[in-house]
């Protein structure tokens, strides 16, 4: 049921959705309050706004100094236009590829040849390129039939890598070092190397001025295989793993995640951080690497809780939310009475009322729109209007304060991402696997894709790329990486020796028949068999191969074969 409703084409129907609630153990629902502002029983909420309405003019972050950063890579002592190659190098934790992933592999890989760090971003480059094509099944990439138009793989890949050899590496890969805790921790093999990847993004990119939270997801679809699975109904992709993400407004470069465990999480493994709330914990853990930059936030209606903005404006990072009534309105807002100081209002109005919650001066910056009043909690902002003129029907063209134009100009670029990620073709839908931990892996690596093709148009200057023409480009620089010594065999399988016979034109015994490439006894006195030429039944064969069945023109163009070798 879960299989159809994930191939389903469009949003899933309410039907669907109530049907997936039963099936599925953890629900991230758009309707259920964030838990901070879910009301304790008999709780009585004071309230912490300004007696009167309007806006101070002053911004919290503004006072802070200008600090419109522009979103920076570093590349160390390379003073050179950095090629494709480097920046998938910079984006996909190198250091943790070379020290983690290739040892543990070779730990468990047989053979005498081990697996290097160039053969490895073969490896990769083999999975994009066939991430580049739908249809065909993997083994086509390596069959030894001719290239055919109507059928198989329109290109081969044993050039850069043998099947066997590819197979090899992908049975044995291994994401860890680390033996497995005495608790039961799901996740354990995949916290390292998601740990890394945040990392390695801190020290090699810097973001602009604005980021954009929201939740990205991988897909998978059997629940009992997957650590952590989540069913999302507003999401295009609603079954598998729910990622918390944090993404660059300037440049759209994802550069911190978090994996949601859900009732999967060990309760040994609490962090510390939730101890403020699980949304407020999630936020710091988040932007830890923003923390003191005074860099704003852009939030979904999922994140509106306000102790969270305290906390954060708290660590230098300013942010703001959309109000939404899940159940409840967010903890401290007086929502229906903001309501109702717009209900005579034009569309178009604009205003603010502050408030201070633990020493931290906030705003909640208002609009009116034609049926409902946009509402944003901020802890930076004015009212003043900026960006391109809108228009509402009947009413004149207005420009949107400067909180409301900032939220809708950003909140998008997860969701671009994750599009970019996805579309045309999934990287990790191609990669057909049973293994978990390689979805993780196949999510980094699709993630860092994306980032790559972001960063080559945004620092490089060159016009972006579509995803699949991009996709071939960085398949080909892995493809043909410096690393990689070619002059090394590719086939862990020994070459037959061929071996010298005569060839005699023979006829089956009475009383006998085929069995694969075996003679054996048959009830039947003369059995026959197609010819492999299928001309029709015979019962002769050439003595070199007695398990295929040749005709006397088979048998002649066998003989062609073997003395033109």
């Amino acid at each position: 049921m879960i299989a159809r409703m994930a191939t389903t084409v469009g949003p899933l129907s309410e039907s669907d959705i109530a049907e997936a609630r039963t099936l599925v153990n953890d629900v991230d629902d758009d309707n259920r309050p964030a838990p901070e502002n879910i009301p304790a029983r008999n709780e009585s909420v004071p309230n912490i706004f300004n007696a009167a309405w309007g806006h101070s003019g002053s911004c919290n972050r503004k006072k802070t100094g200008p600090r419109d950063y522009k979103p920076r890579l570093e590349f160390g002592n390379n003073e050179s236009m950095p090629t494709v190659l480097k920046i998938f190098e910079s984006f996909f934790f190198q250091s943790f590829i070379k020290n983690v992933i290739i040892p543990a592999t070779n730990q468990t890989m047989p053979g005498n040849r081990p697996l290097t760090y160039g053969e490895f971003l073969v490896f990769i480059g083999l999975w994009l390129l066939m991430a580049t094509i739908v249809g065909p099944e993997r083994r086509d990439y390596w069959s030894t039939k001719p290239i055919d138009m109507f059928e198989g793989a329109p290109f081969r890949l044993s050039h850069y890598m043998s099947r066997a050899r590819f197979e090899l590496i992908l049975r044995h890969l291994s994401f860890t070092d680390k033996q497995a805790p005495p608790l039961l921790d799901r996740f354990w093999q995949v916290r390292p190397m998601i740990s890394a990847w945040n990392d390695n993004m801190s020290r090699v990119f810097s973001p602009g001025w604005i980021c954009c939270l929201d939740e990205s997801m991988s897909t998978w679809i059997n629940q009992y295989t997957c650590p952590g699975f989540m069913f999302v109904p507003r999401k295009p992709w609603p079954f598998g793993n729910e990622y918390h993400t944090i993404c660059c407004g300037i440049s759209g470069i994802l550069f911190a995640m978090e994996l949601v465990e859900g009732k999967d999480q060990p309760r040994q493994l609490r962090n510390e951080e939730d101890n403020f709330g699980k949304t407020v914990g999630l936020l710091l853990r988040l932007t830890r690497s923003l923390w003191g930059s005074a860099r704003v936030l852009v939030l979904d209606s999922g994140f509106c809780v306000l102790k969270g903005l305290i906390e954060l404006a708290k660590k230098g990072v300013y942010g703001s939310a959309p109000i939404k009534k899940r159940k409840y309105w967010p903890k401290y807002i007086r929502g229906d009475e903001i309501k109702d100081h717009f209900k005579d209002m034009p569309v178009g109005s604009v205003d603010s009322i502050g408030g201070n919650l633990d020493g931290i001066d906030f705003d909640v910056f208002c609009m009116k729109e034609p049926d409902y009043v946009m509402m944003l909690m901020s802890t930076y902002g004015t009212n003043i209007r900026m960006g391109e003129h809108k228009n509402r029907d009947g009413v004149e063209a207005f420009q949107y304060p400067e909180v409301v134009h900032n939220h809708y100009q950003y909140r998008h670029q997860i969701d671009d991402h994750n599009n970019k990620r996805h579309q045309p073709i999934s990287l990790e839908v191609t990669w057909a696997t049973k293994t978990w931990e390689n979805r993780v892996f196949a999510y980094l690596l699709a993630t860092t894709e994306v980032n790559c093709n972001l960063a080559s148009s945004f620092f490089i200057g060159e016009p972006p790329l579509p995803s699949l023409s991009f996709r071939k480009e960085l398949a080909r620089e892995l493809l043909l990486n410096p690393y990689f010594n070619r002059n090394v065999a590719t086939d862990e399988r020994p070459k037959r020796k061929r071996t010298c016979c005569e060839h005699t034109f023979t006829t089956l015994r009475a009383y006998t028949k085929w069995q694969g490439s075996d003679i054996i006894p048959s009830s039947s006195i003369y059995p026959q068999r197609m010819c492999k030429g299928k001309h029709r039944k015979v019962r002769t064969y050439c003595s070199c191969s007695p398990g295929v069945v040749m005709c006397e023109e088979c048998y002649a163009q066998h003989k062609l074969e073997i003395d033109g070798q």
